[in-house]
């Protein structure tokens, strides 16, 4: 990649991501330096240093929205959890009790997916994290970015009891070996989702309202 070229997810980052109120010109500034021979890895730094200063200060600039959103955010997160979850459960269970052996056959690694990792189970609650995170955005539209990047923020904080709990499990000798079939697996499994893959499906649902906002400012430097 030449210097002068901007990484297409940095830039596109940016334009999403930036104050509203100054990100046409903070982006002309930083593509303006980098074609004046800053490296790519600069360019990359202050794009973070810059998502991070303008959240900070519009989250300070609007706490009371921010609980509002958070609210809000969790409330249907609490519904999910107490309500839809339970049934997608129980669906996965009757599903396995009676077309087990029709769903995977003779495959021990289908079985596997289905009963330790519930892939397909999986999807649709990554889809429904998407639209709580589309959701909230939507009713913060004017404040998306800072909104969305908090709400995200705040399922780390179970998720990290959760994965301390599976460190536990982990330490125990109640599922020896490290095979495929293993159990272990599956509680690595589950804590790659609660620590990376569920916020990272609430920003996406969320920040998919900030892309109108940001199509311009992207065809111009990615062209």
């Amino acid at each position: 990649m030449k210097t002068s070229e901007p990484p297409r997810l940095s830039t596109s980052l940016l334009v999403r991501l930036a104050p509203r109120h100054r990100r046409e010109s903070l982006v002309g500034d930083l593509l303006e330096q980098l074609r004046q021979g800053r490296s790519v890895w600069w360019f990359r730094r202050q794009v973070l240093a810059t998502i991070l200063v303008g959240l900070a200060a519009d989250v300070a600039a609007h706490k009371l929205l921010a609980v509002r959103a958070l609210a809000l955010g969790w409330s249907a997160m609490l519904v999910v959890y107490l309500l839809i979850g339970p049934l997608i459960q129980e669906t996965r269970m009757t599903l396995f009790r009676r077309w087990g052996s029709v769903l995977w056959g003779d495959s021990e690694i289908l079985r596997q997916l289905w009963v330790y990792y519930g892939l397909p189970f999986q999807l649709v609650f990554c889809l429904i994290l998407m639209a709580i995170g589309w959701l909230v955005a939507g009713l913060h539209r004017r404040r998306v970015p800072g909104i969305v990047i908090v709400f995200a923020a705040t399922l780390l904080i179970p998720a990290t009891f959760q994965a301390l709990e599976i460190r536990r499990l982990l330490e125990t000798e109640l599922w020896p070996g490290w095979g495929w079939g293993s159990f272990r697996w599956a509680l690595l499994y589950q804590a790659m989702l609660a620590l990376v893959a569920y916020p990272l499906c609430i920003l996406i649902g969320g920040l998919c309202t900030a892309r109108s906002d940001g199509d311009a400012l992207v065809e111009g430097p990615s062209s």
